[in-house]
């Protein structure tokens, strides 16, 4: 099938395995590059880990959309070479091995570059390529502990970590790192030549941290754990319906002056403890005093219904389940629903961006080796 959207045209060779190199992959194939996936003998390890769809496993079909498949033992010199004639004719390769090991193997950045000198080399790491854990073993859990992402999350006072779901980090990564393939590719533009991109987990991690982290640097206020509320607003959190969860934020004093109308306690309104966001801030432990009872007498579709009609930012906690179906995410194709050759049908998340001239699609997993 002839790929579509703004990168049409582009090859990208991906070594790359598990999640942060292959979702990279996944993204500038929807973004309409040929993707090529050079799996060693015994695959991707994702292949296997469950949950599994009919023998494969999910999370290997989701990060391997829109991808052509082939076979290479980098350990074999024939295959090594073959390797290096694919890259030849690439524009971007991307590969995710432990520092190190890519230039045993031959398929380090200056060994490619005498085939290619514009590919555009994306190299991903753990903890970067140079320091003390420069090849130290990494995956999503170790970064969230070693970044302190599990630190900030959980509930307020709580001790210890609260780890989110295995390949957060990954994906960051692999959008930091498509991010870069993208600057390069346009940069080479004007240049004419390639380049090598450099990306960690960890610069990654920081990165979705930005704002935590100028807490601490700009304000000398440590992350900590504070469930769902936010460290700057007040009220900026989810609150206990009758039935389930409300979120809710007033981000500024009209908005905090429709909640108080929306949840009929006009006098908060005139409480001088709560006349601006800093005092809220100051005061929140009052102010959520006050307002948790109010919110614990009645169901959050009926506060979601108050709090739209004064203006005032709010939203159920959907699932997975109940979101899929959402007229919302229907309408804008949010959710792909992929006919396999072998796997039966496949729900995967569709492409995130829309090019009106250029218009991108999500495509099924390859075959192993089928190319």
């Amino acid at each position: 099938m002839k790929s579509t959207g703004p990168l049409a045209g582009m090859r990208v060779m991906d070594v790359s395995i598990m999640a942060a190199g292959p979702w990279t992959g996944a993204l500038l194939g929807m973004l309409g590059a040929e993707v090529i996936k050079v799996e060693p003998p015994a695959g991707d390890g994702t292949r296997w880990v469950a949950p599994t769809q009919r023998g494969m496993g999910t999370n290997f079909m989701a990060m391997n959309v829109n991808k052509r498949d082939i076979v290479l033992d980098f350990k074999k010199p024939e295959d090594r070479a073959s390797a290096l004639e694919l890259a030849a004719t690439c524009d971007v390769f991307i590969q995710n091995f432990r520092v190190g090991v890519i230039e045993r193997l031959g398929l380090d950045y200056e060994s490619v570059r005498r085939v290619n000198p514009r590919l555009v080399y994306c190299a991903i790491s753990g903890f970067g390529e140079t320091g003390p854990l420069a090849k130290a073993g990494c995956a999503d859990y170790i970064m969230q502990a070693y970044s302190g992402f599990a630190r900030a999350n959980g509930a307020p006072g709580e001790e210890l970590e609260a780890f989110r779901f295995t390949g957060f980090l990954d994906l960051a990564t692999a959008s930091v790192a498509t991010e870069a393939v993208l600057a390069a590719l346009l940069e080479r533009e004007s240049s004419g030549e390639g380049q090598k991109v450099e990306v960690s987990m960890l610069e990654a991690a920081f990165e979705i941290q930005f704002t935590r982290i100028a807490e601490l640097l700009g304000a000398g206020l440590a992350p900590h754990p504070r469930g769902s509320e936010s460290p700057g607003i007040v009220p900026d959190r989810a609150y206990q319906a009758l039935d389930q969860e409300i979120f809710v934020t007033a981000h500024d004093d009209a908005e905090w002056a429709g909640f108080c109308r929306a949840i009929e306690r006009t006098e908060l309104a005139r409480d001088a403890r709560f006349a601006t966001n800093r005092l809220r801030v100051e005061h929140r432990a009052a102010l959520h005093a006050e307002v948790e009872p109010v919110f614990r007498a009645r169901p959050a579709i009926w506060w979601l219904r108050a709090l739209q009609r004064e203006g005032v930012p709010c939203g159920l906690a959907h699932n997975f389940e109940t979101f899929r179906h959402h007229q919302q995410v229907v309408a804008n194709d949010m959710i792909a629903a992929l006919a396999t050759r072998d796997w039966g049908t496949v729900a995967v998340a569709g492409v995130p961006w829309h090019f009106s001239q250029t218009p991108c699609t999500v495509r099924e997993p390859p075959r192993p080796g089928e190319d």
